[in-house]
């Protein structure tokens, strides 16, 4: 069962009026993703936590090009 957000339900007749129906409309890839900033940050020393986590992105990047073979 999907739920909406309560914060998205303020912003959901604006969305109407831009895109039409919100059918399938969901928020849950999007907020998935936060677990994936708050685990980059675990071994920060929270003095700079966006350049940790840019510098921890970037590793996935660098993984990611190698895995692909360079695309």
């Amino acid at each position: 069962i999907m739920k909406a957000k309560f914060h998205f339900l303020l912003h959901l007749p604006a969305f109407i009026r831009c895109f039409g129906p919100v059918i399938l409309f969901s928020t849950e890839r999007f907020e998935s993703f936060n677990h994936i900033f708050r685990l980059s940050s675990i071994y920060s020393n929270r003095q700079a936590p966006s350049c940790d986590t840019c510098h921890t992105f970037g590793g996935f990047d660098v993984v990611k090009h190698i895995v692909t073979g360079g695309f």
